[in-house]
């Protein structure tokens, strides 16, 4: 699945977000069809705009196959509507999941990481803990992906570097970080995007762009 572009994270809570908001709010006993979430989208103002038929459908469908929620009863008639419960409640980000059920794991480690420095506090890390500790079944984290994601949001000033790194291979010392306090904007990772560019979705803006120099813009024509 694409990533989409920052300009688009800029509207606020995403369709899929959404209508998981909307299910969540049912719990796990309540019965619902698609139409009740959809009606839940238009009525609740804080959910941000109303989500089509079709693309709650198509969501509910990948949360089924996934076993988050699970079809209850058909009603009666040849066009019986169908009544979904939740069976899972996997917390308050929408699950990231394929029509087939499986997974997304695209941004997972950014994820994985930032959680990490936010459970930290006023703890500090090196790439290679972070790599180790961030590290899930779903996701590894390379020890490459580490030391970019610290030094991109040191240079972003969401960190600050309570050691210099100094030397390379066994004999070299990594450089260690702390999560700023007034930095921790919430529970959505920063994301550094293939641009360099950091969107922070707690904050829906970009955060930081590296600096384009004259002969940057020269060699783009």
């Amino acid at each position: 699945m694409p990533r989409k572009p920052v300009t688009e994270l800029r509207g606020g809570l995403s369709p899929r977000q959404r209508i998981w908001a909307a299910i969540r709010d049912r719990g796990g006993r309540e019965l619902w069809c698609i139409d009740d979430i959809v009606d839940t989208t238009r009525i609740n103002r804080e959910l941000g705009g109303t989500v089509d038929a079709a693309t709650t459908r198509t969501y509910v469908v990948c949360l089924q196959r996934a076993g988050i929620v699970q079809l209850a009863e058909i009603e009666p008639g040849p066009r019986g509507r169908k009544r979904y419960r939740l069976a899972r409640d996997e917390g308050i980000e929408a699950p990231r999941v394929r029509k087939d059920g499986s997974r997304v794991t695209q941004g997972l480690a950014q994820e994985q990481m930032w959680r990490t420095l936010r459970m930290l506090g006023n703890g500090d890390t090196n790439a290679r803990e972070l790599a180790a500790h961030a590290s899930s079944s779903t996701a590894t984290v390379a020890l490459r992906a580490a030391e970019d994601y610290l030094q991109t949001l040191a240079t972003a000033g969401y960190l600050e570097c309570t050691q210099r790194g100094h030397g390379t291979g066994r004999g070299g010392v990594p450089a260690r970080y702390r999560l700023r306090p007034d930095r921790n904007t919430g529970p959505k990772p920063p994301m550094v995007c293939r641009t360099r560019v950091v969107f922070d979705p707690n904050l829906l803006a970009v955060v930081w762009a590296p600096a384009v120099t004259e002969e940057d813009a020269d060699h783009g024509r």
